[in-house]
């Protein structure tokens, strides 16, 4: 009987300081030496490799020429590199893995093709029973027998542990190698920029929200792994004053996240062009304008489905997992616009705006022969970042959301400071014009001077957004 145990590998975030080792038998199969759990296992033979799901219980075994015989343990075989892929829109991650891998083209069947936002692929057929491909990527390990490969397909995985399964995927493509190299390069961008968000003074309140209309409608402060650690890693608190024990009282809601300073939502939407009345309405919010909740008064929800297809489908749950930290720094954006005032957002758009300012993908902002996803910018260690108007990026530019940089924690902090400043040299140009006008014009001139920097809250930026 042969074993598969002459390399062991557990996958895992530590690759950022460890980096790729390469090892190579006859197949030349590639072996990247980390470790975390929960995760995936994979153990490089000379002619075979073994990729355990350890998450899922199964194990596949990956050939580069003939099937060995008498190997232990092996569920389902796959001769590697595979050239067709079927996707089932559950794990749409998989196309961002293959897209990040420069692999798009190999998808050629999808249970739903018009659920799919990469532009990058050729012709999606329609998968089927029919369908002829060498492996099926799905949230099901048995959806369609010795074919199907299971994904992780919720949030119960961090940012982090979510993106690393691109080596998995990578694994199908023996490309091992270059998937090490990204994930080192995105994970050490992902936690510098979440070291730096560690000095905030004072964490903002944010909370991550869903309405769901099942019988009796819910209203949820979203806990998961994935969200929780994503606001954590932008320096948020997401712990509320009132915790939520039953999830169908609107009021307990309502008072649990009264305190936020920002609100990010994921409840399915479906009025289009109305969207921020059809939260409103659901969430029982009336008056939202009048309401004494910073967040409604500021108009400050954001959504993650701000690129999308033509038809309107969100492309976050195909290529955000790939991407983290973009992920991360679309967040940082909001919660302290001034951390880097020049970056534009790739996935969150404002929804308390005046219109729904989205992005549909197209070859105008996304380049299939240069794409942006496998790009990872580098990231510059800072401690002096504490969210005041001190520390603040020296850039200029927000990428055309200029007025949403009052939305920010930072950016209540800076107007705080702006206008006091300015009712203070207001109230002395008022005092020399009550020493020269008594009376009457004294008073108009106090009056208006009581008032004065009190309506920037109600404007707001309803231009296009910029997208680059």
């Amino acid at each position: 009987m042969r074993r598969h145990s002459i390399v062991s590998v557990a996958v895992g975030i530590a690759l950022a300081a460890n980096g790729p080792r390469m090892a190579q038998g006859s197949c030349g199969f590639d072996t990247i030496s980390v470790t975390t759990s929960p995760g995936f296992t994979l153990t490089t033979n000379d002619d075979y490799k073994v990729l355990e799901d350890t998450a899922g219980n199964i194990t596949y075994g990956l050939y580069c020429d003939s099937q060995p015989s008498g190997v232990d343990g092996i569920d389902k075989w796959f001769k590697v590199p595979v050239e067709s892929v079927g996707i089932r829109v559950a794990v749409a991650a998989a196309s961002g893995f293959l897209e990040i891998l420069g692999k798009s083209k190999a998808i050629t069947a999808a249970d739903d093709p018009s659920g799919l936002t990469n532009i990058c692929t050729g012709s999606v057929a329609t998968l089927d029973n029919s369908t002829s491909v060498d492996v099926v990527f799905s949230s099901d390990a048995a959806s369609d027998g010795d074919k199907s490969v299971r994904l992780p397909s919720d949030d119960s995985l961090t940012p982090l542990q979510r993106a690393e399964w691109v080596k998995f995927v990578a694994a199908f493509f023996n490309a091992e190698t270059t998937a090490a190299s990204l994930f080192s390069s995105i994970a050490s961008a992902y936690e510098c920029h979440r070291g730096n968000m560690q000095h905030l003074v004072g964490a903002p309140h944010v909370y991550w929200v869903q309405y769901t209309e099942s019988g009796t409608p819910t209203y949820d402060i979203v806990d998961t792994a994935y969200q929780k650690e994503l606001l954590a890693a932008a320096g948020a608190t997401n712990d509320t004053a009132a915790p939520l024990s039953d999830p169908t009282d609107q009021s307990a809601f309502q008072a649990a996240v009264k305190d936020a300073d920002n609100v990010f939502d994921q409840t399915n939407l479906t009025d289009y062009g109305m969207r921020a009345s059809e939260w409103y309405t659901d969430f029982g919010y009336t008056d939202a304008q009048n309401s004494d909740a910073s967040f409604l008064q500021q108009r400050s929800i954001w959504r993650t489905d701000g690129y999308t297809s033509a038809a309107g489908v969100s492309n976050f749950p195909e290529f955000a997992y790939a991407r983290p930290d973009l992920v991360l720094q679309d967040v940082i954006s909001v919660i302290e616009p001034t951390y880097n005032a020049s970056y534009a957002r790739r996935w969150v758009w404002w929804l308390g705006g005046t219109t729904e300012s989205t992005v549909t993908i197209s070859s105008a902002n996304y380049d299939c022969d240069a794409p942006w996803l496998p790009q990872v910018a580098t990231c510059s260690e800072r401690s002096d970042f504490t969210g005041d108007a001190s520390s603040s990026s020296s850039t200029s530019n927000n990428g055309g959301n200029d007025s949403e940089a009052s939305h920010g924690r930072a950016g209540k902090i800076a107007g705080g400071v702006v206008g006091a400043v300015a009712v203070v040299a207001l109230a002395i140009v008022a005092m020399h014009y009550i020493n020269r006008h008594r009376r009457h014009t004294r008073i108009r001139a106090l009056s208006g001077a009581s008032g004065f920097g009190g309506e920037s809250i109600g404007l707001h930026d309803t231009r296009p957004r910029v997208y680059s």
